[in-house]
């Protein structure tokens, strides 16, 4: 599964959960560099999530590590998904759902 199917994928189980408003920044040319890749919101649970995607072998980068750590820090739901980490996203997703993190080794 390539990084835009897997993000493509998981839009669609986010709707399905009742996540009204996601972001993806189409042409990252334009925006800041590492700007994650998309942004969920569910009013009703009052959660918005920063999500990065990768393959279960991409990298990221380290503009990209700056923001998903600074939004943390912030106290905000920041995740990296990748699709080895499907069953636990579909959780994270439930409107009631654990908050997102980054994983320990971030």
């Amino acid at each position: 599964m390539t990084e835009e199917q897997f993000r493509r994928h998981v839009r669609k189980i986010a709707a399905l959960r009742g996540w009204t408003l996601t972001y993806h920044t189409h042409n990252s040319q334009r925006s800041d560099a590492g700007w994650p890749d998309e942004v969920y919101g569910h009013p009703r649970a009052k959660r918005i999530i920063f999500a990065e995607f990768k393959s279960d072998t991409g990298r990221i980068r380290p503009a990209q590590r700056d923001w998903l750590k600074h939004f943390a820090a912030c106290g905000l739901e920041t995740a990296l998904w990748r699709p080895k980490d499907l069953d636990h996203i579909v959780n994270v997703l439930a409107p009631d759902g654990p908050r997102a993190q980054l994983p320990d080794n971030f």
